[in-house]
């Protein structure tokens, strides 16, 4: 008696809404089927543009490259700025014995001698200025020597006194020129 069916419009209406949720589920799929064929073919069409793109790019990298290479004046500033990169590890080094130098020199206090001038030509300096007496000069001379620079006494010059006005003072000083050797100083690393 079970398969007995006393109401046959609700097997109907049951048939009905299979089948609408049966077109519905071929219609979403196909929708989605769609969709993603639409999506598929934009992306490979902005894909193909980014990539003719990127080519153009590159081509016109090329040619620039080539250009580049081809013309004189650019080798010539490349050669330049390869020298200038090889020099510029020997002018930092210079630098740096320059204030090593300079700090050694500097922890000697010119006592009875007034600097006027000093000219660094490596490995030699030369130094141009007044002392009150031989003996100021000869005791400045002994601690330069104790410091490491070494004084040329055949390439210095010594004069008698003269009379000079310094800092609103008169005195009778010796003018001096004296080259020094420079200490060798190692680089610190």
């Amino acid at each position: 008696m079970s398969d007995f069916n006393l109401l046959p419009w609700r097997e109907q209406l049951r048939h009905s809404r299979i089948r609408s949720w049966q077109w519905g589920s071929v219609l979403s799929l196909l929708a989605s089927v769609c969709a993603v064929y639409g999506l598929d073919q934009a992306w490979n069409g902005w894909l193909a543009e980014q990539q003719a793109q990127q080519q153009q790019a590159e081509q016109t990298m090329a040619l620039w490259q080539a250009e580049l290479k081809s013309d004189a004046e650019w080798q010539a500033r490349t050669r330049m700025a390869q020298h200038v990169q090889a020099d510029w590890v020997y002018w930092r080094q210079q630098q740096t014995l320059a204030w090593q130098v300079m700090q050694q020199w500097l922890s000697v206090p010119p006592r009875g001698v007034q600097i006027e001038r000093v000219v660094w030509r490596d490995p030699h300096c030369q130094v141009s200025g007044w002392a009150l007496s031989a003996g100021h000069w000869q005791n400045w001379q002994t601690a330069l020597a104790v410091a490491g620079f070494s004084p040329q006494t055949e390439q210095s010059s010594w004069a008698e006194a003269q009379w000079r006005q310094a800092d609103g003072l008169a005195a009778k000083q010796h003018p001096f020129q004296l080259t020094l050797t420079l200490p060798t100083l190692v680089a610190k690393p």
